[in-house]
């Protein structure tokens, strides 16, 4: 009887244990990437994807190699709102976004870039 309530009182500790240790673990969500990989990591996000989905990514790179900032960013926007992305692509989008989001920030602030200033206010406005 004495073996059966240690027994109990054992496994009710493991038990909460495993909780407490499954809680603490966090996912934590992509950062942005690196500017110089997000030409190539779109282009290869979306090498199966639909002509439209690859016009766009076509334009979005134009505009990254063109330091177009402002027009990468929106265009990234509507990528990002597309239906039928798959996980890859709705991360790389996303990945991408933030990126293009530093970049208009930094043109803004320490360059005094008024289109990517606006292209952020108007971003914010109409969140």
């Amino acid at each position: 009887m004495k073996h059966l309530r240690i027994a109990k009182v054992g496994l009710a500790l493991i038990l909460v244990s495993a909780f407490v240790v499954a809680c603490r673990q966090e996912s934590s969500a992509p950062g942005p990437l690196p500017v110089e990989q997000v030409p190539a990591a779109l282009l290869k996000a979306f090498t199966k994807a639909k002509p439209e989905a690859k016009d766009l990514v076509n334009q979005i790179v134009s505009a990254l190699q063109a330091q177009d900032y402002s027009n990468a960013y929106l265009e990234l926007q509507n990528l990002a709102a597309r239906s039928g992305l798959d996980k890859e692509q709705q991360s790389v989008t996303s990945r991408s976004v933030l990126t293009v989001n530093g970049l208009l920030q930094q043109a803004a602030q320490t360059k005094g870039d008024t289109k990517a200033a606006e292209t952020l206010n108007t971003y914010r406005i109409n969140k």
